[in-house]
């Protein structure tokens, strides 16, 4: 059924998805579009903490299948469903799999198919993720992959994009809680703080969620640890935006899983005090991976409440409760388990009284939909179609005004008829793009991602085989001497698999690359140098020989001075890697 009309909270970024600095706000919100009160102060009264209400609990009978992405009835208004904290139960078997229940039958979607339930007991677990023997051989988007197996275990990579990947919920509860303790822990957070400078509102937010007001309490000037800690001692929550340009394990992960993903993956930490909640319900724009790294939070999940929220291409504005229904996952994390949920889901979550939260999430494929290919697509058909046709070119009938437009949309004549026809026509004959310019189209959103990937973890043993590693000197005279020389026999790849686009721009040929990204995001211009047409048949050779070493010989350019010429140019950009090491 449909839901009824619901008042649509004002649009913001209630939990920032991706990885990023923030430089400015809108003059008339915060962070998160609350509307602003006074300005204030540069240091914010903090608010006395309040405790939040029980009710009995709801239990499911610990039956917990997947949960597809449909559209339920919301309550009616001023009807609150509560969801209180469940009590205490028994951990499940280490690397079970767990979803939310089922919905009746004539609920369901009928764009999803059902699927079965994936549960794998008494998996074995690693805490720490090994890199392999040979890493200057590896392709790294199967170790991307390999680091979204490590996240998901013991579900299966094919099978989460099978079953859950865009339909629905997939919770990972494991008997192991420092699975992830590696990535950050309260005492990095402290050391964060003091070593380095962070700044409420660009690296930090203090956030609040009481008696249904969500608010941030964001001072002026450096995040110190004292006043930090007194907001968090006061029930706030803490949100770090931009963790992994601190935390270079953190960092590592994300920039491995971006090779996976073909796209940039962001970043949040998240610290909640006992018997907190930090943000209103809402959902977001983005694949979100909750990796729960300390504690315990309970976590509540709702369907999208509008057709257009499924796959949400925005995030939407703060919900009060009596937006929401029935919770279609009402699960409590605790360290080392792993909550996705696809894009345009609504959740809360919030700690209880006995113990505190820190969890990450990790956000990926923020405006990678088709919707976003077309918009870079269709202008560029567009313009195409208005040269080559006359048609299309010829001005609009002098009655067009006269038949058309909201005044006459009901009405049935002969010249209205035609006219429409004829646009039908048109787009039909003339606005059907051809392969070349879907090419040209993947190609700008893949350039999009070249700006804002994380620059890659140079690993030691890539370092020895690229500029990385290269240190430089001076003879008797005090001229400079390269430790590094590339020939015709040298063997050498791409330093990652997509560390580089070639882009048609205009009258030239670009080749985009993220190797020089700053750790905030898209803290600088896109990086790219412009290459000759006849030089684009080595990048083309590079791009598809990878994993493989191709030597430099077998770059198809006219001379061996030539093709060593290019080779360099592209190593000394930190593009490629040599087999050996050049030392």
């Amino acid at each position: 059924p449909s839901p009824p009309p619901s008042k649509s909270a004002p649009k913001s970024v209630a939990a920032r998805p991706t990885d990023r600095k923030r430089s400015h706000l809108n003059g008339n919100s915060d962070a998160n579009n609350n509307d602003p009160a006074e300005k204030r102060d540069s240091i914010v009264p903090r608010k006395q903490r309040r405790s939040l209400e029980q009710t009995e609990p709801v239990h499911e009978d610990g039956k917990a299948p997947y949960c597809p992405l449909v559209v339920r009835k919301s309550l009616p208004a001023g009807t609150v469903k509560s969801c209180p904290l469940p009590p205490k139960r028994n951990t499940l078997a280490a690397g079970e799999v767990k979803s939310c229940p089922l919905p009746p039958k004539a609920k369901v979607s009928p764009r999803l198919n059902e699927m079965p339930s994936t549960s794998t007991k008494n998996s074995k677990q690693k805490a720490i993720m090994e890199l392999p023997k040979e890493v200057h051989q590896s392709n790294s988007i199967e170790e991307g992959r390999r680091v979204m197996q490590w996240i998901i275990n013991p579900v299966k990579p094919d099978d989460f994009f099978n079953d859950f990947w865009e339909q629905n919920a997939c919770l990972v509860q494991r008997k192991n809680p420092k699975f992830f303790s590696e990535l950050i822990s309260f005492q990095m957070i402290d050391e964060m703080l003091i070593q380095n400078h962070l700044e409420f509102t660009t690296n930090i937010d203090v956030t609040s969620y009481l008696d249904g007001k969500r608010e941030t309490l964001n001072p002026e000037g450096r995040a110190k640890p004292p006043t930090v800690w007194g907001f968090y001692g006061d029930g706030c929550s803490i949100r770090i935006l931009n963790p992994s340009t601190y935390l270079p394990g953190l960092r590592q992960v994300c920039s491995m899983l971006q090779e996976f993903f073909h796209c940039l993956v962001g970043a949040n930490v998240y610290l909640t005090p006992p018997n907190s909640q930090g943000f209103a319900p809402h959902f977001d724009d983005i694949e979100a991976f909750v990796l729960q790294i300390e504690g315990r939070k309970r976590w509540r999940l709702y369907m999208p409440l509008q057709p257009p929220d499924v796959l949400a291409r925005e995030s939407s504005g703060n919900y009060s409760q009596e937006h929401l229904g029935e919770p279609i996952l009402d699960e409590v994390l605790e360290a080392g388990d792993v909550l996705y949920f696809p894009r345009g889901t609504v959740h809360q979550a919030l700690t209880d009284k006995d113990q505190h939260s820190l969890h990450i999430t990790l956000s990926v494929y923020q405006q990678q939909a088709y919707a976003n290919l077309m918009e870079a697509l269709m202008p560029h058909v567009l313009q195409r179609a208005v040269k080559q046709s006359l048609s299309m070119r010829r001005g609009l009938p002098l009655h067009t005004w006269h038949n058309m437009g909201l005044v006459h949309a009901n009405d049935q004549n002969l010249p209205r008829g035609n006219f429409i026809k004829d646009v039908q026509e048109m787009v039909q004959k003339y606005l059907v793009p051809s392969e070349t310019e879907i090419d040209w189209a993947v190609d700008q959103v893949a350039k999009k991602f070249q700006h804002e990937a994380l620059p890659p973890t140079i690993l030691p043993e890539e370092q020895v085989r690229t500029v990385f590693g290269s240190r430089s000197g001076r003879d008797e005279k005090g001229y400079s001497i390269c430790d590094y020389e590339l020939t015709d026999q040298t063997a050498i790849r791409l330093l990652r698999a997509n560390i580089l686009r070639l882009v048609s721009s205009e009258d030239s040929l670009r080749i985009y690359y993220y190797v020089d990204n700053a750790l905030e995001y898209c803290k600088y211009e896109a990086n790219f140098m412009e290459i000759e047409p006849n030089e684009a048949g080595a990048v083309k050779t590079l791009i598809k020989a990878y994993p493989a070493y191709i030597k430099v010989s077998l770059l198809p350019l006219k001379s061996a001075d030539r093709r060593i010429e290019v080779a360099t140019a592209l190593w000394e950009r930190g593009l490629l890697m040599t087999e050996k090491p050049f030392k």
